[in-house]
């Protein structure tokens, strides 16, 4: 009952024939339990379509709704033809307005979140895990860190990325912590000498802590 398509890699008028309109001409009467629904076109980045494939949607557009219903996706709504836009509904995300992380109170800002992820809407569903692993990276002591580690829920490519993300953030990464992210990443990536990357893992996090702390501590 959907068809999905990514007009960045499809973006020809050829590429519209032959997968849309044969979808639109399949027969879905013996879908009773579809009964009644519309069927769904989904156009990812579809300002990339030449103008004659976007203007072809055309005709889909002209069908009922109750029957069918196109969704286009797009980063630049001036890149539309005309005479797409004005037939259709515009729904506009904006990134949430964002600002530097305060060093004494890092995840309490509300843009945290947002500056970690750029501001991606994709990743608003995995939020209160990612908030939390931030929270995990400057709290935890030491010991908790490699048990964490070994029943993470996310690869440790995912770990390290947010590692440095965050040291970044907060002014505390230096040329040793790339170092080590340098040399953990390979192996996140390949899989390979697990017990090797969970030992670099672990002392990234650690300095990542000893950093934040001392950034943190009262002047003597």
């Amino acid at each position: 009952m959907c068809i999905s398509m990514n007009a960045a890699d499809e973006r020809s008028l050829e590429a519209i024939r032959q997968k849309i309109f044969p979808f639109l001409r399949a027969s879905w009467a013996t879908l009773q339990t579809n009964k009644g629904a519309p069927r769904f076109i989904i156009l990812d980045e579809c300002e990339t379509l030449t103008d004659a494939a976007q203007l072809s949607l055309q005709t889909i557009l002209d069908r009922d709704p109750s029957d069918v219903c196109v969704i286009l996706i797009c980063n630049s709504q001036s890149r539309i033809h005309p005479k797409l836009r004005q037939r259709l509904l515009r729904i506009r995300y904006d990134p949430p307005a964002t600002s530097r992380l305060s060093p004494q109170h890092p995840l309490e800002d509300k843009s945290a979140f947002h500056e970690m992820t750029r501001g991606d809407l994709r990743c608003e569903s995995r939020r209160p895990e990612t908030e939390q692993r931030l929270w995990f990276y400057l709290n935890a002591h030491p010991e908790e860190i490699r048990p964490f580690l070994e029943t993470a829920h996310v690869d440790m490519h995912t770990i390290l990325t947010e590692i440095l993300l965050l040291m970044n953030l907060l002014y505390i990464l230096d040329e040793s912590i790339l170092t080590l992210i340098n040399h953990a990443l390979p192996l996140a990536t390949t899989g390979l000498f697990p017990n090797k990357m969970m030992d670099l893992v672990e002392t990234i996090l650690t300095s990542l802590k000893v950093k934040f702390e001392g950034r943190n501590a009262p002047p003597s």
